[in-house]
Order: C-alpha cells, then structure tokens, then sequence
C-alpha cells in the first residue's frame, strides 16, 4: 500500500501539470491499466490533494426487537413451558391476551405487536441467556417379559391413526444415579392424535400398580380409550395387564424389542413432560411421590395439555440420503380436541369452559412452590440414600 500510495502521488504530479485533455487522458488510461480501476475512480483520486482511501462503515439496520421485550417474552417462555422458538411464537398471541387478562404482564400496543410478530431467530436470541442449563441422562428400567408376547401384536407406527383414543405408554424412572433399591417412576401416557398427555406416579413398581395408575389416567383423558401400545418391559407384558384390557374393551399391542423407533411418540416426550420439569433426581419417599402426583393431577396437566404447544411430525421424506421431515403449525392438545371431529360437543363445551377459568401464570407459579417442595424433600432424601453404608 506505501508503494501504491507513492505512485499515484508521483502520478498525480504530473497530472496538475497537464495542459491539455489528452496528455490527461493518457495518464489516467496508465493508471488504469496498472491499478486496474474504473476510469472514475481514477480521476477522483488524482484530483485528491492527498490519496486516503475511505473505510467503509458497515451499515446496520435500525433495531427494531429492543431487549425491553425479554421480560415479557421470557415470562410468556416460562408460562408455556420453555419450549423452543418454533413451538412458542404459535402459542405468543394467545398467552398474550390470557395473561393481560389476568393482568400477570403489562405491555404496551407496540410491545404487545412485536411480541406477535417477532421471528423464531429473535425468539432464540433474546432467550439465549435463559437458556443455559445443564442437562443429565437417565437410566433405562425395562426389563423384558417373555410372557404373552405370542398373544400380544407388535406395531411399529400410527400412520393410519385419525382420531383420539389412541394411546402409547412408557415407565420413567426417578432413580438418580443408581437403580439399585426402592424409587419411584412415572407412568407417561400419550394420545397420538391430539398429543393429550397423563402422567401418574407411584413407588416400587409393580403390574397392579402400572394397571392402577392406567385406570386412573383413563378417568382424566377427555375422550374414550380405544388402544394401548407399550414396550416389552414385565410391568405390561403379564396377565393382569391382559386381563384388564380384555375386560375393558381396550385393544393392546407392543413395540419391537430393542427397537424404540417404534414408540417415538412417547420417547420423544419423555423429557419434555417428565424430565424437564421434574429432573433426574431420585425419589424414594412417599411423601415426594404424593405431592407428585398432586402435581401431575392439578397444575403441570393444566399447563401441560392447555396451553405447552407441541408439533406433529406431518410427512418424513428420504432425498438423497437426507431425511426431509415437514412438521406441523404447533398447536396445544386443547386445540386439537376442539379441532377433532371426533370428539363430542358437550365434551367441548367443558373443555372450553375450563379453559376459560384458567389463569396460566398463577398455575406456573403453584408449579414452581411445589417443585420446590418437590426437590428440598428429595435433597434431603437423596443425602440420606448417599450416605447409608452398603453392605459388602
């Protein structure tokens, strides 16, 4: 650059001295065929008493999505659930206008069309600092059964599902870091056509009490349960499970074994219904798997089936050894019961009137106190189970 600089001050001297049109055009032609510039750029410098070449700024857009809106993007972001951006800005308009009615939030007419316009890119970027969190790893407490699995049919997908009733079923353990002894776990139940979600716990897991807690799962779906599809674990593949499905009327089927693509629909929300909101802490108290199921029966099944959005996988296509999957509008369970013309109108009518009692942000709140509980009553458990000396 000294040495480009050098020259075309040299060259710009004999340039002002220049009388006539064409000595200056000649010189302007050699330079330009030494720089390789355009012939306007050229006089331009030349004609420049010192030859500084300009910076150019990068030019910025004016912000529009000011960081004002993360208090309340993140207080709708904890009221739905914290789910990511493509399941939130569905479900921003709605959560909006429930919450400015229970006055939980205060925004303006400008803050309240950004919130509702804003882009999933934003979303992601004014969240970014809430959303460092770590995340554990659980373990695996299936156990196969060899029995009845000649009389039970496998499934492997729910492609011709088209109404609710419809369920996939999983057990999640709460047994920490170890599965040796006495915990508790989760029974998780699915509706695969509105993605309507139960959950119950209970300790020591057993075929009566997974068949206990199916019953009472039963009372709380708001549709009719036509089938069940579970893996091959012992808790449903034995008689009692058999017989019960049997008397009531519920056909039954299984997954392959070793193969959880087969129940991807439970799998996949195992984190999102269970994990995510109570951990991988362990709980061996009866105590903390009361006021679990307290939670599960009131607050989170609310929130859960209400108001979190999820998306439904809608067609999976193989282009070239790439998978090309095209997912849903994200919609709550709620809305897709109303959506169903499956479902009747009086069962509507409740679910709207329900609906319309509930105040989203102080359900999150009795959420949050109850977790709290939740976890100080395992803290202490799990200190307790930590240092018990084991028996060699």
């Amino acid at each position: 650059m000294a040495t480009k600089k050098e020259y075309i001050n040299t060259v710009r001297f004999r340039y002002k001295k220049c009388r006539t049109r064409h000595d200056k055009s000649s010189i302007i032609s050699e330079l330009q065929a030494n720089l390789r510039k355009c012939r306007k750029h050229i006089i331009k410098i030349l004609n420049l008493k010192f030859y500084k070449p300009k910076r150019k700024l990068p030019t910025r857009r004016p912000e529009v999505y000011t960081f004002d809106l993360r208090v309340p993007l993140e207080t709708i972001w904890e009221v739905a659930g914290k789910p990511c951006s493509k399941n939130l800005r569905p479900q921003i308009p709605e959560l909006l206008k429930k919450l400015i009615q229970f006055n939980e939030i205060s925004v303006d007419v400008t803050q309240g069309k950004l919130l509702c316009k804003m882009s999933t890119g934003i979303i992601d970027k004014l969240l970014r600092t809430r959303r460092q969190k770590e995340k554990g790893r659980g373990i695996s407490g299936t156990k196969r059964s060899p029995l009845l699995k000649t009389l039970i049919p496998i499934r492997t997908n729910f492609d011709d599902v088209n109404e609710p009733g419809h369920l996939e079923e999983d057990c999640v353990l709460h047994c920490g870091t170890s599965n040796t002894g006495e915990f508790g776990e989760t029974l998780n139940s699915l509706d695969i056509d509105t993605y309507w979600s139960e959950q119950t716990a209970f300790l020591h897991k057993t075929n009566v009490k997974v068949i206990g807690a199916f019953h009472t799962q039963r009372k709380r779906f708001p549709f009719q349960i036509k089938s069940a599809d579970f893996d091959n674990g012992y808790e449903f593949i034995n008689w009692n499970f058999h017989k019960y499905c049997k008397k009531e009327g519920i056909a039954f089927t299984r997954s392959r074994p070793y193969r959880k693509n087969d129940q991807a629909h439970i799998e996949g929300k195992n984190y999102d219904t269970i994990r995510k909101v109570i951990g991988y802490d362990r709980i061996d108290k009866q105590e903390a798997i009361d006021l679990l199921n307290d939670i599960y029966a009131n607050e989170f099944r609310l929130l859960n089936n209400f108001f979190y959005t999820n998306r439904k996988l809608m067609s999976k296509e193989r282009v070239k050894g790439k998978v090309i999957k095209k997912y849903g509008k994200a919609m709550t369970p709620y809305a897709r019961v109303l959506k169903s013309k499956n479902v009747d109108l009086q069962t509507k009518m409740k679910l709207i009137r329900q609906y319309n009692q509930l105040n989203p942000a102080e359900l999150q709140r009795n959420l949050v106190i109850k977790l709290k509980a939740l976890h100080e009553i395992n803290s202490v458990s799990n200190l307790n189970w930590a240092t018990t000396p084991t028996k060699s």
